[in-house]
């Protein structure tokens, strides 16, 4: 649990990204329907332009308390709600720390895609290899994740339909909410639990990411964030193009990384306040998706082509050597730009390289077989760079 009285530390919503107090915090009452009657919420209304009713709002008492009982039914409730839009705070708020990562990219780089096999693959396979427990916190988060993202890849074998702007839905604007537990040995062999945050997880559509004042309106939460992970299509470089010729399905060309990214930065310097010539010290990862497509491009005794190898926590040696690697590639594809670019403005920064699918279904829309290869690698990097998994030097 962090220290500080409770309810004097600022929280951070994870969904509209303001700041508030615990004791400040309202409630919604729980009761059945048949005992309080739902009734509508102007807020949720405004943010969400959700337009069911709800639980009544049970007003915050201006200090900290972990339950309000209703003055209508007498039921005592412990949801509480974000002052500023009303939506369910997790019930770990004020115990955990929340760690925001945004996902972003350009249209068509596999932010979904990677998104749908990264949380998988931590459930199945990363987190009990490293005694990671990652769960959904709301059923609002279950649902999504499940209808949006697994289903469509795992269950009907089908790509996922580009994200629609925020401005279209405002559901996109609602994150992917999770806890991760983190356990380990304690006396006598019986494992414990070290600790526990709480990671919310963003998936931008392209188009929000084409347009700063878009941005400023619908993406605040990139400059709040604890990292960034920039996904890029190599098949969107030219000379990538030009070299595979035609023996790979090619998608449209569109908005170019290195704007993209121009325009991310000039959004967390004015979000944060920074002076030019300030570096920005939000950790961002630079990940190729969709590496299967290139693979003909790249040698042989490349690490990339290694199976990755972080038990017992994040491989600082083979991320020194994939980030050298995937530099070099950078660099003779054309992409010296986007690496000066990372380099002048960010401090803490990676290059990886990933395919969630394992496979290029452009054009035909099936995915024959998920064979995820390395998805894992940027996420702990991620991690380890917050402090929240070891870095470790085989």
């Amino acid at each position: 649990m962090l220290g500080v009285i409770k309810g004097r530390r600022r929280e951070l919503c994870p969904f509209c990204f303001e700041y508030f107090l615990l004791r400040d915090t309202p409630f919604r009452c729980t009761s059945p329907m048949s005992r309080c009657v739902p009734v509508p919420d102007p807020l949720i209304e405004k943010q969400w332009e959700d337009h069911r009713p709800v639980g009544k709002v049970l007003p915050a008492e201006g200090r900290f308390v972990r339950a309000i009982r209703c003055t209508d039914c007498g039921h005592e409730s412990r949801k509480r709600l974000c002052p500023a839009c009303h939506s369910d705070l997790p019930h770990t708020t004020g115990d955990y720390k929340n760690y925001i990562f945004a996902v972003i990219g350009a249209k068509e780089a596999g932010k979904s895609h990677y998104l749908a096999v990264l949380i998988d693959q931590i459930k199945k396979r990363i987190g009990p290899s490293l005694n990671m427990l990652l769960e959904a916190m709301s059923d609002d988060t279950i649902h999504r994740y499940r209808s949006d993202f697994y289903d469509p890849v795992f269950k009907d074998r089908l790509i996922i339909q580009a994200t629609v702007s925020a401005l279209a839905d405002r559901k996109v604007q609602r994150p992917l909410v999770y806890s991760l537990t983190l356990t380990g040995k304690g006396l006598f062999g019986r494992y414990t639990i070290r600790d526990a945050v709480i990671l919310v997880f963003f998936d931008t559509a392209g188009e929000d990411l084409n347009d700063e004042d878009v941005m400023s309106t619908v993406n605040k939460y990139i400059y709040r964030s604890d990292g960034i992970l920039l996904l890029i299509d190599p098949l969107q470089l030219q000379q990538v193009r030009d070299r595979l010729g035609g023996s790979t399905a090619l998608p449209e060309m569109n908005t170019e990384t290195a704007d993209i990214l121009t325009r991310t930065t000039r959004l967390v310097q004015k979000g944060r306040n920074l002076n030019a010539t300030d570096r920005i010290s939000i950790p961002l990862a630079i990940a190729f998706s969709k590496f299967d497509a290139v693979k003909p491009l790249i040698d042989d005794q490349f690490q990339l082509n290694a199976a990755a190898r972080h038990d017992g926590g994040f491989d600082v040696l083979d991320f020194q050597a994939i980030n050298s690697e995937m530099m070099a590639l950078l660099d003779d594809w054309g992409g010296q730009d986007l690496v000066h670019q990372v380099r002048t403005r960010y401090s803490k920064y990676g290059f990886f390289g990933l395919s969630a699918l394992g496979c290029n279904p452009h054009g035909t829309k099936h995915i024959p077989r998920v064979l995820p290869w390395r998805v894992e690698d940027p996420f702990l990097w991620l991690l380890a760079e917050n402090g929240l998994i070891r870095a470790v030097r085989k």
